[in-house]
């Protein structure tokens, strides 16, 4: 049994020297660094995903994975946490604790999950349970099985296990009217869950329901809106549809993820031998996980702004070590 986290995720020493001081932005939810300048120069160039703009101030979007790196920093260079965000810090860092410790667990001794009976409709076989005990360890991941090995009913499983409602599942056009069925069959065969089809471009008033669903083509017309809505859940199916960026539907993606406290990508097709599509997937999921795209291209590829990737299985690896990725 794995009880101990990181040495990067331990207590920072009591009573040295401050370099500056850490804050939270409720309103961009985001950690603030205001410091000295060998902390901010040194916070820009490790983490290129923070927001550098301003001479001693640096931003970090707030995650799991930024609270480990900024207690890193501050192991180095401790700074003086603001009194009114003390104990959003120490929730924050318990919360990216735990995570390490389920990350490593499902390395070295992958869990198995079941689904309550009173919330879902079915029986998952072997792996499935593991898939599920995956996505509940991590909470934002692609699962990225084969084609025929239930990825859709294991993201039902974990939303019936997680009750992380409303939830929001984005498709294929083709494919609204089979995850209605799905949806309806394991999630709510007494009719009592709440299931509402987004249809048309221009945003109305959505009915209260459990889980909403949307194809990708209406993104763009619901990119403001949607983000507001309070969804806790996003299930993104054949998530290579946000393969490229610089679209309105990839930043309405975008969008909806940050505000999201869940968020599951599903495909069947190996996308991460090219490095810029794996990298925008990866992007909506777990933002700036690879770095930024010069970074990435640079060490992952074979070049500076270059999309094939030199070491594909390497990547594989890395996304699958992480917690990022299962594919069976």
């Amino acid at each position: 049994m794995i009880n101990e986290y990181p040495s990067y995720l331990r207590d920072v020493p009591a009573g040295q020297r401050t370099y500056g001081t850490l804050s939270y932005n409720r309103k961009s939810k985001c950690w603030t660094i205001k410091g000295e300048p060998c902390v901010t120069e040194l916070a820009k160039r490790l983490f290129p995903g923070c927001d550098g703009r301003g001479r001693g101030v640096a931003r970090f979007t707030a995650h799991r994975r930024i609270v480990g790196e900024l207690n890193w920093l501050m192991i180095r260079y401790p700074l003086e946490i603001k009194e009114s965000d003390q104990i959003r810090w120490e929730n924050a860092l318990e919360d990216a604790r735990e995570y390490a410790v389920r990350r490593e667990q499902a390395l070295t001794m992958p869990e198995t999950a079941t689904p309550p009976q009173e919330s879902f409709s079915g029986d998952l076989l072997p792996f499935q349970k593991q898939g599920l005990g995956f996505m509940l360890s991590t909470r934002r991941c692609l699962l990225a099985d084969e084609m025929g090995l239930g990825k859709t009913v294991q993201a039902l499983a974990f939303l019936a296990t997680t009750a992380a409602y409303p939830a929001i599942i984005v498709v294929p056009p083709h494919l609204i009217r089979n995850w209605q069925r799905e949806v309806e069959r394991f999630l709510s065969p007494d009719k009592k869950l709440r299931v509402h089809v987004i249809k048309g471009l221009t945003p109305y008033a959505l009915p209260e329901a459990d889980v909403y669903i949307i194809h990708y083509l209406l993104l763009r017309g619901w990119k403001e809106v949607l983000p507001e809505l309070g969804f806790r859940t996003a299930v993104f199916d054949e998530m290579q549809e946000l393969r490229r960026n610089g679209t309105s539907k990839y930043s309405a993606a975008s969008l909806l993820s940050e505000a999201c406290e869940n968020v599951i990508g599903l495909s069947g097709t190996p996308i991460y031998n090219n490095g810029g599509e794996i990298w925008n997937v990866v992007n909506i999921i777990d933002f700036h996980f690879l770095g930024d795209w010069e970074s990435f291209s640079r060490e992952w590829c074979y070049g500076y702004n270059t999309a094939v990737v030199a070491k594909p299985e390497l990547l594989g690896e890395h996304l699958r070590r992480e917690g990022l990725m299962l594919r069976r």
